[in-house]
């Protein structure tokens, strides 16, 4: 852990757009960090709305607020099929391989458990099918499919894993929304549509 006093020369050192990308990021600062970027956005006459959005970014939902916040998540309309059924999280991991060539992708997704089933069926059989043919692919593939078999027998356990990474990702996000359904869904919507790692 970089001590304090260091952080702050750093801080001093570095310009505007380099204060500005840390401020675009600062979700995941520590408490006593965002006190130290917060000085620094002062020092510079930078805009105090800035302050503002650190504070969203770095207010991480604890407690009875995120057990809330989860119920809601769980009880949004699936994205995919538009059905108001319960939400789970899911990790959907497909390899394709050819010779020298191999792609590992990686989907997050907060879907209904019928969307699961299509989803897992596809990203397992494109696995089973294409996986092999690389010598990264032939070590991936099996590790891949026993990791997805056991997902679907702890669903629970890997749901709430997708879940709070959703919620830690967004959380400034969340807190800048109006409160509704509507808004939350358009988040887990662009959330769904991003490969977490790709690998060439």
């Amino acid at each position: 852990m970089i001590p304090l006093e260091d952080i702050r020369k750093n801080y001093e050192k570095y310009d505007d757009a380099t204060i500005l990308k840390i401020i675009s990021e600062a979700n995941g600062l520590r408490k006593e960090v965002v006190v130290l970027l917060n000085d620094e956005i002062i020092k510079r006459n930078l805009d105090t709305k800035l302050i503002k959005f650190v504070a969203e970014e770095t207010n991480f939902y604890e407690g009875i607020e995120r057990t809330n916040l989860i119920n809601e998540i769980k009880n949004s309309v699936c994205t995919h099929c538009n059905n108001e059924n319960e939400l789970y999280g899911y990790t959907f991991n497909t390899i394709i391989s050819y010779l020298i060539w191999y792609n590992h992708e990686q989907k997050l997704q907060i879907i209904c458990s019928t969307c699961a089933k299509s989803f897992r069926l596809k990203s397992m059989l494109t696995t089973l099918a294409l996986g092999w043919w690389s010598r990264p692919g032939l070590f991936g593939t099996p590790a891949t499919l026993i990791s997805d078999l056991i997902e679907i027998f702890r669903k629970e356990k890997y749901s709430q894993r997708v879940i709070d990474y959703f919620i830690d990702e967004n959380t400034g996000k969340i807190r800048r929304m109006e409160k509704g359904k509507t808004m939350l869904t358009t988040l887990i919507k662009k959330f769904n549509q991003k490969k977490v790692e790709s690998e060439d």
